[in-house]
């Protein structure tokens, strides 16, 4: 069988002579497979020479985000180191506002919340940061903004415990007779017996008079709230003040009343003027202090100088 050949014709442009090539069909196989060799390796050199530059960008890309990180962290480790000053500074400030409400200071490794004991295991991931040094400065800072955020809640609520005991304690000094309710002198005090200068016998004297002009200015000793007014045997014209807690006080011998039943008046308030109506030998005003409805000497309720409310 004759071997088959391929002929190549050469033919050149313009004016020339066409030449002619034959080859056999195993040398046109021949330069075909070498051909497409060629082609499949230069595809591949291509290939891995644009996916090592890729790989190489995307490298470039990681180390740069790595090295931000590395900044914004340390950025961070500055801002906690801060914050851990600031929240020192709260906790001696914390420690004189427990003091000025009367409280005992806080425990301070109560006020550590449980910081220095035990850690939590691992989780995976902490697993996994913990392999580079990043990693590593990554979990101290989240340990430390934990560690500071436990802190600031126990600050948070033993300021607030302070708070509402500075509330209570001024509420009770505002509510505390502690004033002479008129400008005068005094000129009988509370005794258990004393003669009556209008019936002459010995009889407890239940409060404190004090002398002043008629329609002299009679002031409410403490807030409080008007529990009653009117007359009453012996003392005349009167008006009483709850002032809670069991505390009440009554202002006895007055021309007029500036109150009424059920209104609330602050320490230092006019509630009525001074008289002499009643059993009085002269204008003055009977004060009185009674705690569960027991009269009191009104003299241990009376401060040198005024609480300022």
């Amino acid at each position: 069988m004759a071997t088959r050949r391929w002929t190549i014709l050469v033919v050149p442009q313009g004016a020339g002579t066409t030449s002619e090539v034959q080859l056999s069909a195993r040398l046109l196989k021949f330069f075909i497979g070498t051909a497409a060799v060629f082609t499949a390796a230069m595809l591949g050199l291509t290939f891995t020479a644009v996916s090592k530059g890729v790989a190489l960008s995307r490298l470039d890309r990681l180390e740069r985000r790595n090295e931000i990180l590395a900044s914004e962290l340390t950025k961070m480790s500055s801002i906690v180191a801060l914050l851990a000053d600031t929240v020192d500074v709260l906790t001696d400030r914390d420690r004189n506002v427990r003091l000025l409400a009367g409280l005992e200071p806080s425990n301070p490794d109560v006020l550590q919340a449980g910081v220095g004991g035990p850690l939590p295991a691992p989780t995976a991931a902490d697993r996994l940061l913990a392999e580079t040094a990043l990693g590593q400065q990554t979990l101290e800072t989240r340990f430390s903004l934990e560690s500071l955020n436990r802190r600031a809640l126990m600050l948070a609520a033993s300021y607030q415990q302070a708070v509402d005991t500075l509330y209570a304690f001024t509420d009770l000094l505002k509510r505390t007779p502690s004033i002479l309710p008129v400008d005068g002198f005094v000129s009988s005090g509370f005794s258990s017996s004393r003669k009556h200068p209008i019936f002459h016998d010995n009889r407890p004297h239940e409060g404190t008079d004090v002398v002043a002009p008629k329609g002299a200015t009679i002031m409410a000793a403490a807030a409080g709230r008007v529990v009653d007014v009117g007359v009453k045997i012996g003392y005349g014209l009167t008006v009483t003040l709850d002032h809670g807690d069991g505390i009440r006080t009554r202002y006895a011998h007055c021309s007029k009343v500036l109150v009424r039943p059920g209104q609330s008046v602050e320490r230092g308030e006019k509630i009525a003027e001074v008289g002499n109506s009643g059993w009085a030998t002269n204008h003055h005003v009977h004060y009185e202090v009674l705690k569960n409805g027991k009269p009191v000497d009104p003299a241990t309720f009376i401060f040198n100088g005024r609480i300022v409310d």
